[in-house]
């Protein structure tokens, strides 16, 4: 798939529960996010770490590195 298919595929993910929190995960290039039921819910995305988190701000939500310290992702909230 091409950049732009998987910024949509994102989008599309984003975009059937905007109000949640998500996190990226670099190391597995995942997007994921919890459901209000508690599940976690995640899409595999062939994009790198960087497109992934400008994609995020770009669609209204502000991205940081957890107060975890052994935590890897990053948390992204809608501002």
């Amino acid at each position: 798939m091409s950049n732009k298919e998987e910024i949509d595929r994102l989008d599309s993910f984003v975009k059937e529960a905007p109000g949640n929190e998500y996190t990226i995960d670099q190391k597995e290039q995942e997007l994921c996010r919890q459901n209000l039921n508690g599940q976690g819910e995640c899409i595999k995305l062939n994009l790198e770490y960087t497109q992934m988190f400008s994609e995020m701000q770009n669609l209204g939500f502000f991205c940081a590195l957890p107060m975890d310290p052994t935590k890897t992702h990053m948390e992204c909230r809608r501002v």
